[in-house]
């Protein structure tokens, strides 16, 4: 017999071992629950089980942002995973009621979802509930282990005939950490997934590059002119057992310099010196610069996403 109820506490070890499964992830139990003790208790957030036979067979999650960054403000973003041996028994019907009531209830302005790119069983579902895509993100990933960056050390070097010079924020004091929140807010309504967006909150920048619960200050570098002006800039955050390239950006009259490609190599030989195996990243299918960065640099693909909009 199937059963749609609302997670409880206990079910934390069963939905992050299907959440793992079905989403190929190798998240612990001790950091899921980590992650819900940082989040906001104020935000919504709605979570359903599905048992089949005794055993939690499916899951779902609604709630407002504090993980997926590029939402549009007064959307609900939703996910629902079902266990590949359970599929087209309806279980993926019966808990998405649940889901559209409580939206209803919560006075959603839209609901938001992802697909990996390689499921159209899922996009088509999806699709037949309304939703529509909205973008799509590719991802990237780097071994570590075997980069060469001898082949781009000629891009350092042109950088440095520019007189730009690389640091980052190690040491800092909170009013130049305070700035380069300002520098990055300012940088991400200039991205194609944030366009049109408001300006970010620092509080939420803070969040994104997790300042206050896994601060890495080394890997928050920055391109500087000779003026001391600042041109770009790269961030990095720790993700288990590898790196996430969280943004690349320079300032638009920074642009056409040739400084992404190397912020991106202060990046990797921070990553490296720390033992880090990967790098992956994601980027906008219309951010073609960074795209071409990414290929110049070996980035190899992975799975993407597409970004799906259901209107309220």
């Amino acid at each position: 017999m199937t059963v749609v109820r609302a997670y409880a506490d206990a079910d934390a070890p069963a939905w992050v071992a299907l959440s793992n499964l079905v989403l190929g992830r190798s998240v612990t139990v001790q950091s899921f629950q980590a992650e819900e003790a940082r989040r906001d208790p104020a935000q919504f957030s709605r979570r359903w089980v599905v048992e089949d036979g005794g055993e939690l067979r499916g899951g779902a999650h609604l709630y407002f942002f504090y993980f997926f960054p590029f939402d549009p403000p007064g959307h609900l973003h939703l996910s629902i995973f079902v266990h590949p041996e359970a599929r087209g028994r309806g279980i993926g019907r019966e808990v998405w009621r649940e889901l559209e009531a409580a939206a209803q209830g919560a006075s959603a302005g839209g609901l938001v979802a992802d697909v990996l790119d390689t499921d159209p069983a899922s996009l088509a579902w999806a699709e037949r509930r309304g939703f529509h895509r909205h973008a799509h993100r590719f991802a990237f990933e780097l071994d570590l282990t075997t980069f060469d960056e001898t082949p781009h050390l000629h891009a350092l070097t042109r950088a440095q005939e520019q007189r730009v010079t690389f640091t980052d924020l190690a040491g800092a004091d909170e009013a130049t950490v305070e700035r380069y929140l300002r520098f990055v807010a300012d940088r991400l309504t200039e991205t194609p997934d944030l366009a049109g967006h408001p300006r970010w909150p620092l509080s939420r920048v803070r969040e994104l590059l997790r300042l206050d619960h896994d601060p890495r200050p080394d890997w928050l570098i920055l391109a500087v002119g000779p003026g001391g002006e600042w041109l770009g800039t790269t961030a990095m955050i720790r993700i288990r057992d590898f790196v996430y390239n969280e943004l690349t950006a320079t300032h638009p009259q920074a642009r056409g310099r040739g400084l992404a490609l190397p912020l991106k190599l202060h990046a990797i030989r921070r990553a490296r010196k720390a033992g880090f195996p990967l790098m992956r990243t994601n980027n906008h299918s219309t951010n073609a610069p960074m795209l071409r960065v990414n290929a110049r640099l070996g980035f190899g693909t992975r799975p993407g996403r597409y970004e799906l909009h259901r209107s309220g």
